[in-house]
C-alpha cells in the first residue's frame, strides 16, 4: 500500500464527509465500476483497487478521524 498523504477527515465539513462515505459504500455494492471510475480509483492503472475490506477500513477511519 501507498504511503498516506496528509489528510484529516476535520478538514471536510459534514456534507462534505458524508458524501465521501456514501459513495465508498456505493462503491461496495458496485460489481463492476464504470471505465472512468475505475480510471480514477486506481489511477489510471497506476495502482491496485482497494478491496471491500480496505473500503471498510477506510470508512471506519474517517468515521473515527484520526488514531
Amino acid at each position: 500500500m501507498t504511503a498516506p498523504l496528509p489528510f484529516s477527515p476535520a478538514n471536510l465539513d459534514r456534507a462534505e464527509l458524508a458524501t465521501i462515505l456514501a459513495a465508498l459504500r456505493l462503491l461496495q455494492c458496485m460489481s463492476q465500476l464504470p471505465a472512468s471510475l475505475s480510471e480514477i480509483m486506481t489511477d489510471s492503472g497506476a495502482l491496485a483497487p482497494l478491496s471491500l475490506d480496505q473500503i471498510d477500513a477506510l470508512c471506519e477511519r474517517l468515521n473515527t478521524g484520526p488514531d
